[in-house]
């Protein structure tokens, strides 16, 4: 080493306030965190790293009231899309002894799942025996720059860690995907709902006379639950969720899903099983129904919606699992009865 003089690195550290934090090396994808925060489950914000980001704790309670409740599990991941700045960024939680915990930003599934974990691990160690809804607020401020301090260590070590990562996605278990519930919206107003089978976990809090409008109590409850997770969304975050995924059990999820149309419609699907597969559901068997409806803004005439209801509540009666995608053989089997029926009428 004669001539050379070894110089000592200084120590890595972070600006957790700055809006973006780059995770990745120059050669590497891109990766970045926005926020990391939490949240109790009773709506007590105990963590946020970046306050520009505050409103994504009311959001992700608000999700949670969602997937604990109709959905019936917990709470996984969201995709959000921009269309003004064409990015895709994600938020992942994990939900444990009713703390919730986010990640906001540009990351792999793994990678996410690495942090929450290290941020449950040494948030809990904090909080050990005591009542987070309830902590006093020099005591909340102590542990809150404890923290952060753990925070800039957690990050320091996701770089350290880049190599041991596999980014290789873990195929569903489940290859089908079967269809519970679709909306569609103008201006986050419900024009259409469609709640289909009995699958999903949704309580009327009033007595109806009928099942009739029971169903239609249910479809209206959801849609307005959905709608407001939708508008709330783009309002604070400017971007439109792709999918919120629930968790169910291993390898089994649930998903609310959200297709754009011109003239700012919006379709909403409630499903369950492999994701992979709702773009064909979307492609090959509702947009050619919904397309026809959408060419105009939507001015407040309900009929050409009813009629697209009545429609589509025909083709899922008669499979909403899938594969097979024989969409072709389904239409015409309803085309046929169709006109079955007009000539009996006749």
């Amino acid at each position: 080493m004669r001539g050379k003089v070894k110089v000592k690195e200084p120590p890595m550290s972070f600006s957790l306030e700055s809006n973006e934090i780059k995770l990745s090396k120059d050669d590497s994808p891109l990766e970045y965190i926005k926020l990391l925060g939490i949240t109790s489950t009773d709506r007590t914000e105990l963590y946020c790293s970046n306050k520009n980001y505050t409103y994504l704790l009311e959001l992700t309670n608000n999700l949670d009231f969602i997937a604990t409740g109709i959905l019936g599990g917990e709470l996984d991941k969201m995709l959000l899309v921009s269309e003004e700045k064409n990015t895709e960024e994600k938020c992942q939680f994990f939900v444990k002894d009713e703390i919730i915990y986010l990640v906001y930003g540009k990351f792999p599934d793994k990678k996410g799942k690495w942090l929450l974990e290290q941020m449950s691990n040494n948030y809990s160690e904090l909080v050990r025996g005591k009542d987070v809804n309830n902590l006093p607020k020099f005591e909340k401020y102590q542990i809150e720059l404890e923290f952060k301090k753990r925070t800039n260590f957690i990050l320091m070590e996701y770089l350290k860690l880049q190599e041991f990562f596999s980014d290789k996605v873990i195929p569903y278990v489940e290859d089908s995907i079967r269809i519970d519930y679709l909306g569609l919206s103008s201006m986050s107003i419900g024009v259409i709902s469609l709640l289909i089978g009995e699958e999903l976990n949704v309580e009327l809090q009033m007595e109806v006379d009928s099942p009739e409008e029971e169903k239609e109590m249910k479809e209206s409850m959801l849609t307005a639950r959905i709608e407001a997770i939708a508008a709330n969304t783009q309002g604070n975050t400017g971007a439109v969720p792709r999918w919120i995924a629930v968790k169910l059990g291993f390898q089994k999820y649930r998903f609310l899903t959200f297709r754009k149309y011109v003239n700012d419609y919006y379709l909403s699907l409630l499903s369950e099983g492999n994701l992979g597969n709702i773009d064909i559901i979307e492609e090959e068997l509702i947009n050619p129904e919904v397309e026809n409806v959408v060419k105009t803004p939507f001015s407040g005439n309900l009929k050409p919606f009813n009629e697209l209801k009545l429609r589509l509540k025909d083709l899922f009666s008669r499979r909403r699992k899938f594969p097979p995608f024989n969409f072709t053989n389904d239409l015409e089997e309803g085309e046929v009865e169709e006109e079955d029926n007009n000539k009996e009428n006749e």
